[in-house]
């Protein structure tokens, strides 16, 4: 026989709470209006043939009747608003629980694919060298291929630990920067994993430099670009255009992939999220990549904005002060 869930189990005390309580509000209303019935008839009994009602105790009598009803009314009142803020409370604290459940399954799930991968990758190759001669020809597609997987292993480390600076409240260390150059760089070793990725170019050649930090900048191009590349279709072209206007610089990563439906548009850039089921998607990556783009943004005081493309695709537009 199936247990009862904990939900059913919490609806089940809440109920009893409930009733309880009104039980207690009955019981006191009563017994309140006992007392004072009492006092009348002891009244009566002092004053058979008078109007007791004129008495002095009875209008303390009645006064004290009052007070019990408003006293009772007023712990009503008190104890259901503790119950709803209880509730409100404990609901805040189970969707968040559930919430990150998930982010620690879809975690699990993904690094889980993302580190067999490229360790699978490096093994192979140092099998083949050990167990077998090759000529030099046969070996440098080999050690090329293992160079790629400890590029990636490595880009999944230092995306763990940008994480877990964040949330130790990191500081960028801000110096100017060629933007052009950089996104340049990124895009070179982006081509390496996606040799197919074609990037277009809008950046004014003598665009000013950006103040901000190398390693924060470098993993926000890097972050978009990779994303724009692993939901497109491939071949398809990502569009990187900037410019600084109004002392602010700005830049935006436009793609023609499968876009982002709207419900989800804000989810992306929660810790470890990615769009569709963990289990069954196809494209890599551990729902790192914009949730470190929002909060080294955020630590620079920048923001990004997510919006559709015409006539499909994303666009994520970055704004950094001047």
């Amino acid at each position: 026989m199936k247990s009862p869930s904990l939900t059913t189990r919490s609806h089940l005390v809440i109920g009893y709470m409930i009733l309880a309580f009104g039980w207690w509000s009955f019981h006191l209303w009563r017994q309140n209006d006992r007392v004072f019935e009492k006092e009348k008839k002891i009244l009566e009994l002092k004053y058979p043939n008078v109007d007791y009602t004129y008495a002095t105790q009875y209008d303390i009598a009645e006064n004290t009747w009052e007070s019990g009803r408003r006293m009772v009314i007023a712990e009503g009142l008190f104890f259901t608003a503790c119950l709803i803020w209880g509730l409100w409370v404990i609901r805040r604290s189970a969707f968040r629980e559930v919430g990150l459940a998930r982010q620690r399954r879809n975690f699990l799930l993904s690094i889980t694919h993302e580190l067999k991968s490229p360790i699978a990758g490096m093994r192979l190759v140092l099998e083949t060298l050990g167990k077998r001669e090759l000529s030099k020809e046969q070996r440098t597609p080999l050690i090329s291929n293992g160079l790629k997987d400890a590029d990636r292993l490595q880009n999944l480390v230092e995306s763990l630990l940008l994480a877990a600076r964040l949330e130790d409240n990191w500081r960028p260390l801000h110096e100017p920067l060629d933007f052009k150059k950089l996104v340049q760089d990124a895009a070179d070793s982006l081509r390496i994993r996606f040799p197919e990725a074609k990037f277009q170019l809008e950046i004014p050649e003598h665009l000013p430099p950006v103040q901000a930090d190398q390693m924060g900048l470098c993993a926000i191009v890097q972050n978009l670009l990779e994303n724009a590349l692993k939901y497109s279709p491939e071949g398809a072209p990502v569009t990187v255009s900037a410019e600084q206007s109004n002392g602010k610089f700005r830049f935006r990563v436009a793609d023609l992939g499968q876009g982002i439906p709207d419900d989800e548009k804000q989810s992306v850039f929660e810790k470890f999220y990615r769009m569709g089921n963990e289990e069954t998607r196809h494209s890599t990556g551990t729902g790192l990549g914009l949730y470190i783009v929002k909060h080294v943004l955020k630590a620079h005081e920048g923001q990004v904005k997510l919006s559709d493309n015409q006539p499909q695709g994303t666009v994520f537009e970055v704004e950094l002060p001047g």
